[in-house]
């Protein structure tokens, strides 16, 4: 685990882990409502997002005294993470996510929307009450940005003409905009200068396009273990990530490629589709240039931290990212 790399930042993510639940009002716990907030919970991932703002807020003069603050925040982020997965099972209609059932599975569409929302509106409330204003504007722009990248994808759903400029500003939205955040909010808290909280947001930018594209990657790997989807999902659901978009633009594969563009729409693919799927991606180039493009914000996050003063923290983010490695293709189902 990333986390032992640094010394302390295991007991700091306990500490995250621990305000998560007291940021949850007690009364929560009765009833159906704590029947599912319990649910949430149980179902954290690896902290991820929560270990950015941590690591990042060891970078200014104000660490170690502004330590509960980075918990707290650290929570009110995995929090809202935590309520976007909800929302975005409830759209695909997933029932499992890494390897679990999920809330809308156990309880209901209706009463994971409401879920979602009340976690949303706790951490809204939280950030009010500490006048965590500067962070909070973050998040708050972080939510919007959630919702306008999911809003934006969906509108390109099935559509062949989508460009790479079109996906970035979708996966910005969905994805990135959260690293950027969460590492300017490390970088705010522990009175870092603007010049470097805004390197932290370039580096939780390039950060984010790889934990994307690499997901997007993820979904062309049979018996993808990580979040528990079916392999090719996004295709199937008309969501054309890098490899994809990039074989559009390929006349000798274009013509196949809408032809099962058809059949997913239809809902008719079947295994020998998906082995012409990836036949075409292949032959295209599109993995490859999806993985090159990750190599790239891969490159850009190395040249952004050689920009900050050398330190064991700078060394783990360096670590942290060396771990995103990237997928190989395997041919069909």
């Amino acid at each position: 685990m990333f986390s032992n790399a640094l010394p302390g930042l295991t007991d700091e993510l306990k500490q995250v882990s621990q305000e998560m639940e007291v940021l949850l009002p007690k009364e929560w716990n009765r009833g159906e409502v704590g029947s599912i907030i319990q649910a949430v919970l149980a179902g954290r991932g690896k902290g991820y997002r929560p270990s950015l703002l941590l690591l990042m807020g060891r970078l200014g003069p104000d660490y170690p005294e502004c330590k509960k603050r980075l918990y707290r925040l650290g929570a009110l982020v995995e929090l809202v993470h935590m309520a976007s997965l909800i929302h975005d099972d409830i759209i695909d209609d997933s029932i499992l996510r890494r390897g679990n059932p999920t809330i809308q599975a156990r309880f209901g569409k209706d009463m994971a929307v409401y879920a979602g929302d009340l976690i949303l509106g706790q951490v809204l409330t939280i950030l009010l009450q500490d006048n965590l204003q500067q962070s909070g504007l973050l998040i708050a722009k972080t939510i919007k940005d959630m919702c306008q990248g999911e809003i934006g994808q969906a509108a390109c759903r099935y559509r062949t003409d989508i460009t790479d400029k079109e996906y970035y500003d979708n996966i910005y939205g969905k994805t990135a905009s959260m690293f950027v955040n969460v590492c300017k909010i490390g970088g705010i808290e522990s009175g870092c200068d603007e010049e470097t909280i805004q390197c932290l947001g370039d580096i939780g930018l390039h950060l984010g396009y790889l934990f994307q594209i690499r997901d997007d990657l993820l979904d062309f790997s049979a018996n993808n273990l990580e979040d528990g989807k079916p392999a090719r999902m996004d295709f199937q659901e008309g969501i054309f990530t890098l490899p994809v978009l990039h074989t559009f633009l390929d006349p000798a594969c274009r013509g196949g490629l809408e032809e099962l563009v058809k059949l997913a729409k239809q809902g008719r693919l079947s295994p020998a589709d998906y082995t012409e799927l990836d036949r075409l991606i292949l032959s295209a180039g599109g993995f490859d240039y999806a993985v090159s493009m990750a190599e790239q914000h891969r490159a850009a996050i190395g040249q952004k931290l050689s920009e900050l003063p050398p330190s064991k923290t700078v060394d783990v983010i360096r670590y942290l990212v060396s771990l995103l490695e990237l997928p190989k293709l395997r041919i069909g189902r």
